[in-house]
């Protein structure tokens, strides 16, 4: 009678533990189920970004935030890779650097950057530091609102990244194209690992945990949850939010500055609110140094924990944070504008601090089941009772989750990785294991936190940074990141990656420059070229020059203009800003500097230089020219700024303000007797008069 006992409470705690699998999984088939489904109604390109696209819109104003407490060691090459590697014109995008009056090390590397580059700026907390990230957030963006009052622009949104990131160099552009349809935009986050090999394996197991487990939701999860118009969760970094958010809040601050993952609480308080948080998941064309072609996705790239204590600070924040501060069970039932799915995202995300403890008694279960292999037990789920079908039903629901984790790892990492992650040593990945045990651990640090932590019956007291310590890459492969000519022209879709290998490696052969081979062989165009080359070396292309056309032409001699192949466009305080080509002599103005003369360049073609030199490019814009030098001269914007907003001036008779450059007082002045409309139609009837 006692051996029934035994085996009758062994196989009720086995059942137990599979129903409870079972219930706190089930639900993630069937979302993924409902969701293949609505996928297969939806046309999934309707809301890809067309890439050759991006141009087609002006550039507009962006605030890059970058809080910073300790962070001396990464935040200059930080942002020294973030600028020299970003395809967005450089005055059109702000970095504002987040310190505290007592770090004094990371104080001095963001007034050494303020120094070297015009668009850095350093904002000092009025609080001593740590306060915690939401505070240093908020304060960065009261001195963005200053910094626009007092210029009289207006940044098209904020832009949060954290000082370890690699920034993706098309994000700006992407965004600027987004921000038109969406309020809030979220860009994957995938983290950096060294390619694995079995010397490395256990060395890189829990970077690679973080590896395995933001492939899976940020490939995966995060666009499911875009596609079902659920939740879509800030990851912190990478999150991009629209001035008409900033317009809503007014002068409140932004960022929840009681909760331990304020980027979270944030997407909830935005959900609640209405505004959609839109999951950007894109690719672009690479050409690697090896010659060859693959994608890449337009994500946010970092360094992530690599020992076992850190991984596990940092998840019981984010646990504690989203599952503990930002979600109470009550708030998936509270009458709200939330829909289904965005309820059932929040059940989702709150079910994992329960979740991840049935880890420890599954794997009791399983440590069982192997030892029953070799010594006489009782047995656990005897053949064909109820507890043996729901095992085979878990069972399946498991091979099922692991599927999609290989499908999500090969996609972002590549097959090696999937080896690594899931298959080594065979059916039991040790690296899913170890990952389980890192969010076992930090869970139950998370509930004694709650149980006996000082925020308690506090909810409304400013939590401390709860930092983690952070690296950043060699320069050397910080050079894989940055994009080559081969990368833009397959980028913009001026040639497709075949034709690109071959005219590749007729250049490699004959020993002579890419660019050369592309217009010897007719793949592109002289005006394609002279774009991929100036976007590669982060310079303005001057597609519309008769919209400078001026009497500051007059300044030089025609004779010399046309053998040196370059036309002035604007006259600044101390010189000229010159268009020139691919082909101008690096030295030709080597005289006028010598006089004291500023020159600042500009890439166009030769045939539209040529054309402005004789007077045969006779098509006028309707913005004044004077009234955006006058602005120029005032310092009211920067010449690049007045470039752009001139060889745009055909997309709106407001350019300026569109691009966030209008000051409140300026009035835009139109050519004699054109009223904007008009002019606007008229440039509008010329340009299709044209093709």
């Amino acid at each position: 009678m006692e051996v029934i006992t035994i085996e009758f409470r062994i196989q009720l705690v086995g059942l137990i533990v599979v129903l409870c699998y079972i219930i706190f999984n089930i639900d993630d088939v069937i979302w993924e189920i409902v969701h293949l489904i609505k996928k297969r109604r939806v046309d999934s390109e309707a809301d890809r970004v067309s890439m050759e696209s991006l141009e087609a819109i002006p550039s507009k104003l962006l605030a890059v935030i970058v809080a910073a407490w300790n962070e001396d060691s990464v935040l200059e090459p930080m942002i020294e890779n973030m600028l020299a590697s970003a395809h967005y014109p450089e005055s059109m995008y702000y970095v504002f650097l987040g310190v505290y009056p007592n770090d004094d090390a990371t104080v001095a590397v963001a007034k050494r950057l303020e120094r070297k580059y015009k668009n850095v700026h350093m904002v000092m907390n009025v609080h001593a530091g740590p306060t915690c990230k939401a505070d240093n957030i908020n304060n960065v963006i009261a001195f963005i609102k200053q910094f626009e009052a007092d210029r009289g622009w207006r940044f098209s949104a904020i832009i949060v990244h954290d000082s370890e990131d690699v920034v993706h160099p098309y994000e700006f552009k992407v965004a600027n194209f987004l921000l038109e349809r969406y309020d809030a935009l979220q860009f994957p986050v995938f983290p950096l690992q060294r390619m694995p090999t079995l010397k490395n394996f256990f060395r890189g197991m829990t970077s690679g945990t973080y590896a395995d487990e933001f492939a899976q939701n940020h490939f995966r999860i995060m666009g499911m949850r875009d596609t079902m118009s659920a939740i879509v969760p800030s990851a912190g970094t990478g999150f991009v939010i629209s001035h008409r958010i900033l317009d809503e809040y007014e002068n409140e601050p932004l960022f929840p500055e009681d909760n331990l993952t304020e980027d979270y609480k944030l997407s909830l308080i935005l959900a609640e609110k209405g505004f959609h948080v839109h999951y950007v998941l894109e690719k672009v064309q690479r050409l690697l140094d090896n010659s060859t072609v693959k994608w890449d996705y337009i994500a946010t790239r970092s360094i992530f924990p690599a020992t076992f204590k850190k991984a596990v600070q940092q998840k019981t924040r984010w646990i504690y944070g989203i599952t503990m501060q930002s979600i109470t069970f009550t708030d998936i039932f509270k009458p709200s504008e939330l829909s289904f799915a965005g309820r059932y995202t929040l059940y989702r995300d709150w079910k994992a601090k329960i979740v991840n403890l049935l880890v420890l008694p599954g794997y009791l279960v399983f440590i069982y089941f192997i030892v029953s292999s070799f010594v006489s037990l009782p047995i656990m789920y005897p053949v064909s009772t109820f507890a043996w079908r729901a095992c085979i039903l878990l069972t399946t629901i498991m091979i099922f989750h692991q599927i999609t984790r290989v499908i999500a790892i090969q996609h972002i990492y590549g097959f090696r990785s999937v080896v690594f992650a899931c298959l080594l040593p065979p059916l039991m990945p040790i690296r899913l294991i170890w990952g389980n045990i890192i969010n076992l651990s930090a869970t139950l640090c998370a509930w004694k936190q709650l149980f006996f932590g000082t925020q308690k019956g506090n909810k409304k007291k400013k939590v401390a940074w709860h930092k983690t310590n952070h690296e950043f890459l060699e320069e050397h492969v910080l050079h894989r990141y940055h994009r080559n000519v081969g990368d833009v022209l397959l980028e913009k879709g001026y040639l497709d990656s075949d034709t690109l290998q071959v005219i590749l490696d007729q250049s490699l052969k004959e020993g002579c420059r890419l660019g050369d081979a592309l217009l010897q062989s007719g793949a592109v165009t002289e005006e394609q070229l002279m774009t991929a080359v100036a976007s590669s070396q982060h310079r303005l292309f001057v597609k519309n020059i008769s919209s400078f056309t001026c009497d500051i032409a007059d300044d030089f001699d025609k004779e010399w203009l046309e053998q040196s192949l370059v036309y002035p466009l604007l006259k600044t305080k101390n010189g000229y800003v010159m268009a020139e080509t691919n082909f101008t002599q690096a030295d030709v103005y080597e005289n006028l500097e010598f006089e004291g003369i500023e020159i600042h360049t500009v890439y166009t073609t030769k045939t539209k230089i040529l054309d402005s030199i004789h007077g045969t490019d006779t098509v006028k814009g309707y913005l004044n020219i004077d009234f955006i030098t006058e602005l120029l001269m005032q310092d009211k914007i920067t010449w690049q700024q007045a470039v752009l907003a001139l060889d745009n001036q055909d997309f709106t008779p407001d350019i300026l303000g569109y691009m966030g450059l209008k000051p409140k007082e300026a009035t835009i002045q139109m050519l004699p007797g054109i009223e904007a409309g008009a002019a606007f139609a008229a440039a509008q009837e010329a340009a299709a008069t044209t093709d």
